[in-house]
């Protein structure tokens, strides 16, 4: 909770940044030892911030998605030295103002302040946390209150309301025992950073503020590195530098100190080129300002090479394009890794911001694949952690009794033998969900299976999408339910999702555009979806695709977060399901194979490979567990069998169910203690649900 918080205000746009240096001498007065302690407890110094005490009087965040450019490319207004990331003002107004250029947070911080004319200073504010980017805003009725402090012998102080009080009479002192703190005063680098609109050919498009931030990370991170005992030692161990292509050697320590000492850098954004660097103009493309953290992509080669030319370095010699052999470029990048895989830079990870995802850039790649994996307790704090597979499942529905009952044609109004020809089935509660995939006929019909009824209820053919009509331009292929939506893949390179719980079930939004593809939003066709743990599975023509679920909004464009390694490409049926003993995800494979994936090595885009795959018998079809047991149907004399998990091998054969003999079965689910399960052959194709307890 927030103790000793004084009113405060909320604080946009400051038109000047000043770390407070002078002093002037005012009154302050020592409370006698023995006056007794009446001073109200707001008036009482350390103001104790704690997170929940930020708010949106006290607190706004530095280069934000909806800041205006004409903010962030005002140096008044937002621009910093990197070793001095931390901002104190107070202003004429008496705001004690703290900003903080960083995408990391800070933990356990405190000021302490002096004014001038007493001996010893007194603590001011405690902030359990200082934000990635924050700026505070908290006032001081220094002009109207007298002020209990405390000294840091421990001494009890008044401090007389005085209006005159102002940025000169004080100064502050900033303590901090978080590891982070350290790493940014460890920097020796004097650099004055600032965002720069640069017009011209090469400066057609404007930095975004996720650019900006980006940029706060990589000046921090390159100004540290080079401050730092790794990089001097690789330095002088790293073969020559050259000036020119005579190889004239540069002279390492010279080389340094021009590096220390130079002025600072004004970044902007680059099109056409990926980069334009001299003097403090600093320009990059989109990628550079992403993909340098050892966790994307690893790629710094534009970022070191445009240094260089600030430094006053040409493209001869081995400082930019290396033509004399490895040189800075690639000391600085090998550098840069290593200090970020050991967590040493101050921004050692994408994970901090996730401006890929954030849908402020130029480009829409928010998923790429880590290099290098970062494991972090802090990260997992930020963004739940490395794999989106830490959510909950559905198992809504699943305790009802179970049921018998035969479901075809007739069950549908309007329906025939040719029209309607169940291809998978879903069971969540009372409700049945059939996809029908007979051409001219494709639809998801729905039922009420309350007591073992089949109640027509609706059926699924088109929807409105952005006031048009859309229908599933392919062969409907796989059906499932959770957390409210109805998934439907098919052929047509997408998987619809729809809202379960409302009347007419409303279009949501689908993943895919439609057309075949292995880009961020396509799938080759679409045969199979699951939803288990947070995560959607889609197994297309090639891999299977994963999609975090929490991102499933109206209207939302719908991105793959990974994809399994290429399964060998070819169509027919494909069924899925997870093994909850275990958590592995089993997938059938035309090829009479089950590949088995472990959804924990699902982890930051990171192509997820089998854990192993196993032959089956016949082409397997779909396969689902229940109470641990592995059921699998397929083609062949066995169609429907128990079979080994860890083997494939079949343990007993259930293509006769009491007195039914399943003839073409295909797609199932067990739910409710009952399988639901199609059987396509070729006369009055069907929906059997039969009890498991049947399946002894």
């Amino acid at each position: 909770m927030m103790k000793k918080l004084f009113s405060t205000s909320l604080f946009i746009v400051v038109s000047t940044l000043l770390l407070l240096t002078g002093c002037v001498e005012e009154h302050l007065a020592l409370l006698p030892e023995e006056t007794p302690d009446n001073t109200p407890i707001d008036n009482v110094l350390p103001i104790r911030l704690t997170e929940a005490d930020y708010n949106s009087d006290n607190t706004y965040y530095l280069l934000n998605d909806n800041e205006s450019p004409d903010v962030y490319f005002d140096k008044n207004q937002r621009s910093f030295y990197v070793n001095q990331p931390l901002q104190i003002l107070f202003d004429d107004e008496h705001y004690f103002q703290l900003r903080f250029y960083s995408p990391r947070a800070l933990k356990n911080l405190t000021v302490w302040a002096k004014i001038e004319g007493y001996e010893e200073e007194f603590k001011f504010i405690e902030l359990e946390k200082v934000q990635a980017f924050q700026q505070l805003r908290v006032h001081i009725p220094f002009a109207t209150e007298d002020l209990t402090a405390y000294t840091r012998s421990g001494k009890k102080i008044q401090i007389v309301a005085n209006p005159y009080i102002s940025k000169e009479n004080l100064t502050f002192t900033v303590e901090c025992d978080d590891p982070y703190w350290k790493c940014l005063q460890s920097n020796k680098c004097k650099w004055y950073i600032a965002f720069g609109r640069y017009e011209g050919t090469y400066w057609g498009y404007k930095m975004k503020a996720s650019h900006t931030r980006e940029a706060v990370a990589i000046a921090l991170n390159m100004s540290f590195m080079f401050s730092s005992e790794e990089f001097e030692k690789a330095l002088h161990e790293f073969g020559p530098l050259h000036s020119d292509n005579n190889r004239t050697e540069i002279d390492k320590n010279a080389l340094l100190a021009k590096v220390y000492k130079h002025s600072g850098l004004i970044f902007g954004y680059t099109t056409g080129v990926m980069g334009l660097g001299g003097g403090t103009t600093y320009g990059m493309h989109e990628s550079c300002y992403l993909e340098h953290y050892a966790d994307d992509r690893d790629i710094t080669d534009t970022q070191f090479h445009e240094y260089a030319h600030c430094l006053g370095y040409g493209h001869d010699g081995n400082m930019t394009y290396e033509k004399t052999g490895p040189g800075w470029p690639t000391l600085c990048g090998t550098v840069y890794r290593l200090l970020s895989i050991e967590k040493k830079m101050p921004v050692y990870s994408r994970r901090f911001m996730h401006n890929r995802r954030c849908g402020n850039t130029y480009f829409n790649d928010p998923y790429v694949a880590s290099k290098y994996i970062i494991d972090d307790p802090e990260l997992d704090a930020i963004d739940g952690g490395l794999s989106p597979a830490n959510g909950t499942t559905d198992t809504g529905g699943n305790d009802k009794e179970a049921l018998t009952f035969r479901l075809d044609h007739t069950d549908v109004p309007g329906a025939t033998e040719t029209t309607f020809r169940p291809k998978d089935v879903y069971a969540y509660g009372d409700t049945l969900y059939v996809v029908n995939d007979v051409a001219g006929n494709f639809s998801l019909e729905i039922f009420n299976i309350a007591n073992g009824g089949k109640i027509y209820l609706e059926s699924i053919k088109q929807w409105t999408k952005k006031d048009a009509t859309n229908t599933f331009s392919g062969q409907p292929t796989g059906v499932f339910r959770a957390n409210g939506k109805i998934y439907v893949t098919h052929e047509g390179s997408r998987t619809e999702i729809f809202d379960a719980t409302t009347k007419g079930h409303p279009f949501i939004t689908c993943v895919g555009n439609g057309n075949w593809g292995e880009s961020s939003t396509q799938t080759v066709h679409a045969y199979d979806v699951l939803l288990c743990k947070g995560v959607m599975m889609i197994h297309d023509k090639r891999r299977v695709a994963f999609v975090e679920e929490r991102l499933v909004e109206s209207e939302s464009i719908l991105c793959i977060y990974a994809r399994s390694e290429h399964l060998n490409e070819t169509g027919g049926t494909y069924g899925m399901a997870v093994n909850d003993a275990d958590g592995l995800l089993y997938a059938t494979h035309p090829h009479k194979r089950i590949d088995v994936f472990n959804l924990a090595d699902l982890r930051a885009g990171k192509e997820l490979k089998r854990v192993r795959n196993f032959v089956y018998k016949n082409t397997p079809y779909a396969l689902d567990f229940y109470q641990g047991r592995l059921f699998v149907s397929s083609n062949g004399t066995e169609k429907f069998c128990e079979v080994d998990p860890a083997t494939g091998e079949i343990i007993k054969d259930y293509t006769v169910i009491g007195d039914i003999t399943l003839q073409a079965p295909e797609k199932f689910c067990i739910r409710r203690n009952t399988l639901f399960i199609t059987d396509r052959k070729k006369n009055n194709a069907c929906v059997y649900a039969i009890p498991m307890s049947e399946l002894k």
